[in-house]
């Protein structure tokens, strides 16, 4: 192992120590404690240099916020005056870039709504206070009316759409003034935009929520995790820190029905990817000092594979392609045969000449941009 993996994956376990051990109000890790102080010694000890890659990671793994939230209430400790300087820089960067990306949000939820569309913002607030690098948003529209009040209302900028953009059905724009670009998912879910009755569904179960002064429609937390598992188990096939934090969240919290979340997945054929990703996170969770979820025997019957079968590389948990990832497919595909929504299978089948076509262009070109 070099010295940046075994880097990356000290920095990695730090993290989901720092924002997992001992934050469970329900049940407690016995060595919590004992792994919190660990890792608080490990990060308030960093040099300039290593400190900096560690924040790095923490923004990757979309934790930033939430890991200088920890380090602030323990900067006391830290070895470095550079630490408590850079925690409170990002602090205040932080504050005032989320702000802003809550600020356009909220216009752009409220202009969509004033015109008639019906809007959601899915995945970057489920990580909050932190959000990720753009913002994004299902709406059920036509693309040219989309267009049309992104461009007209914001100034917007159309980006070129990659292969598999147009294929999920996704418009992505650059707003001025907006450090994140805003991707729009248009009408219908999953990589292929299989989706769509998912998408509509996720639509009408929208629930409002505070996010500093403003109320924003985002899903419910079912569908939150429904969301997740496409974009991890089905189309990215890894896993961020944030991911698993997000989840055992949600569980810890007790605001997860599992009557209707397989309902919900059952309905996107892909309960099983659900399943396996629960297992891996409240898995994941017990190594970072969480307690051992308590999932439902369903759950833990359907999941298809676990935590031992996924591995961190570069920076991410990874699930293998083959077999794992690969059958996960192969199952979404039968169970919407079985239902008979050849428009789903129809779609589903593009994915692998998109896959064999993103990788002949990271072979030939050392980058899928274009394509996936």
């Amino acid at each position: 192992m070099s010295r940046n993996d075994s880097s990356t994956t000290r920095n990695f376990d730090a993290l989901g120590t720092l924002l997992l051990a001992d934050r469970n109000p329900h049940s407690h890790h016995p060595f919590a404690k004992q792994w919190l102080e660990r890792d608080l010694e490990y990060s308030l000890g960093l040099e300039e240099a290593d400190f900096a890659e560690f924040l790095d990671q923490a923004q990757t793994q979309r934790v930033l916020r939430r890991t200088v939230d920890v380090l602030k209430e323990h900067l006391p400790r830290a070895k470095h005056n550079h630490v408590a300087e850079r925690v409170n820089r990002v602090l205040s960067e932080e504050r005032k870039r989320v702000e802003a990306a809550t600020l356009f949000l909220h216009a752009i939820v409220d202009q969509f709504d004033q015109d008639g569309h019906p809007i959601v913002v899915m995945k970057t607030l489920d990580h909050w206070p932190d959000t990720g690098s753009d913002l994004d948003l299902l709406v059920f529209a036509e693309e040219q009316a989309v267009c049309h009040i992104f461009e007209s209302e914001f100034d917007a900028r159309k980006e070129v759409p990659s292969w598999g953009d147009r294929l999920a059905n996704k418009l992505n724009f650059r707003v001025p003034g907006l450090s994140e670009s805003v991707e729009v998912h248009v009408g219908c879910l999953g990589q292929t935009g299989e989706q769509k009755g998912l998408a509509n569904h996720v639509l009408a179960r929208k629930v409002y929520e505070s996010f500093g002064p403003h109320s924003l429609p985002v899903p419910m937390a079912e569908d939150r995790i429904i969301i997740a598992t496409l974009q991890r188990m089905y189309r990215h096939f890894y896993i961020r820190l944030t991911d698993i934090v997000n989840i055992l969240g949600l569980l810890a919290h007790d605001r997860v029905n599992f009557d209707q979340l397989k309902e919900i997945a059952d309905e996107g054929a892909i309960w099983p990817g659900v399943a396996t990703l629960l297992l891996i996170a409240v898995q994941s969770g017990l190594r970072y000092g969480s307690p051992l979820g308590e999932l439902p025997e369903r759950v833990r019957a359907a999941a298809q594979f676990n935590s031992k079968r996924t591995y961190l590389g570069r920076g991410f948990v990874r699930v293998p392609i083959v077999p794992e990832a690969a059958n996960l497919f192969l199952r979404q595909l039968m169970g919407s045969g079985r239902k008979h929504d050849f428009y789903s299978m129809m779609r589903l089948s593009l994915l692998p000449i998109l896959a064999t076509a993103a990788f002949v262009s990271f072979r030939l070109r050392g980058d899928d941009k274009g394509v996936w």
